[in-house]
C-alpha cells in the first residue's frame, strides 16, 4: 500500500497558474488514473503565495518536478512554493538537438534526455513522492511530453493523450503574453512577427506517439530501453491507477 498526504479538491481555480489540471480521472490499463495525485502544470513561477498554500494546503503537494533549464530557473525563479516544505526534482530536457518540426522536437527529447525522463519515472514510482507536479515554463512542450510518457506507461489510449495535451490550447493566449515579457526580460529576440501564434494540436502529439510505436513498440518499450524496470513499472501503475 502506498501512502500520500492528505488532500482535498480545488475548490475555485488557482491565481497565477493559467495550465495547471489533475490528470486524475483518465482512463487507463485497468482502471482509471488516481485523482488527487499527478498535476502537470505552466511554470510555478507564476504561482501567488495564495496558490501555494492551497497547492501545499488542501492538495498536500509532496513533490515538484521542474522540467525546465538552468538558465531558466536562475533568471525566473522557482515561485514561492520553493520557500515550502515540498521536495523539488530538477529534470532539464530542453536541450536537445534541432529538428525540422516540433514532433521532430519532442522525439528528440526522448532519445537525447531518455534517462532523465526515466528518472522522473522512477521517482514517481516511489513512495512518498505523490501528490507531485511537474512543469516547463508553459505547461506544454515539455510537460506535454513527460505526460505523454507517464500515460502511456499506465495505459491511457493515445487518442486520450492527443486530447489532453491539446487542453492547453485554452491557456495559450495568456502563456503567449508571458513568453513576450519573458522574453523582453531576458533580452532575447523578439518572435517575428510573420510567424503565427503557434497552438497546440492533438494531431502533433499523436505523430509524437507513433514514431514511439515505431522505435519502440510502444511507451513500455522505451521505458525498459532506458533502464527502467518491470518493478518499477508495475509500482509506477499500483501508484497512479485506481482499479475498476
Amino acid at each position: 500500500m502506498r501512502f500520500w498526504r492528505r488532500r482535498k479538491p480545488l475548490s475555485r481555480p488557482l491565481e497565477g497558474l493559467v495550465n495547471f489540471r489533475d490528470l486524475g480521472g483518465l482512463p487507463a490499463d485497468g482502471g482509471t488514473v488516481r485523482p488527487g495525485v499527478l498535476f502537470r502544470s505552466d511554470s510555478l513561477a507564476y504561482a501567488t503565495d495564495a496558490d501555494a498554500d492551497r497547492l501545499v494546503r488542501d492538495l498536500g503537494l509532496s513533490t515538484v518536478i521542474d522540467l525546465r533549464g538552468e538558465y531558466e530557473v536562475s533568471q525566473l525563479g522557482r515561485g514561492p512554493l520553493a520557500r515550502a516544505s515540498v521536495e523539488y526534482f530538477p529534470a532539464p530536457i530542453a536541450d536537445v538537438s534541432g529538428a525540422e518540426d516540433l514532433v521532430g522536437h519532442y522525439v528528440a527529447m526522448l532519445t537525447e534526455k531518455g534517462p532523465v525522463l526515466a528518472g522522473t519515472v522512477r521517482l514517481l514510482s516511489c513512495a512518498g513522492t505523490l501528490p507531485a507536479v511537474f512543469h516547463c515554463e508553459a505547461g506544454c512542450d515539455r510537460t506535454g511530453v513527460l505526460a505523454a510518457v507517464v500515460l502511456g506507461l499506465l495505459g491511457v489510449p493515445a487518442d486520450v493523450i492527443a486530447a489532453d495535451y491539446a487542453a492547453t490550447a485554452a491557456a495559450m493566449p495568456t502563456i503567449h503574453e508571458r513568453v513576450a515579457v519573458v522574453v523582453h526580460r531576458l533580452g532575447l529576440p523578439p518572435r517575428p512577427v510573420e510567424l503565427p501564434a503557434w497552438e497546440p494540436e492533438a494531431a502533433l502529439m499523436t505523430k509524437m506517439l507513433d514514431v514511439v510505436g515505431e522505435r519502440w513498440g510502444d511507451m513500455e518499450g522505451w521505458a525498459l530501453s532506458y533502464g527502467l524496470t518491470q518493478d518499477e513499472l508495475a509500482a509506477l501503475r499500483q501508484n497512479l491507477i485506481r482499479s475498476a
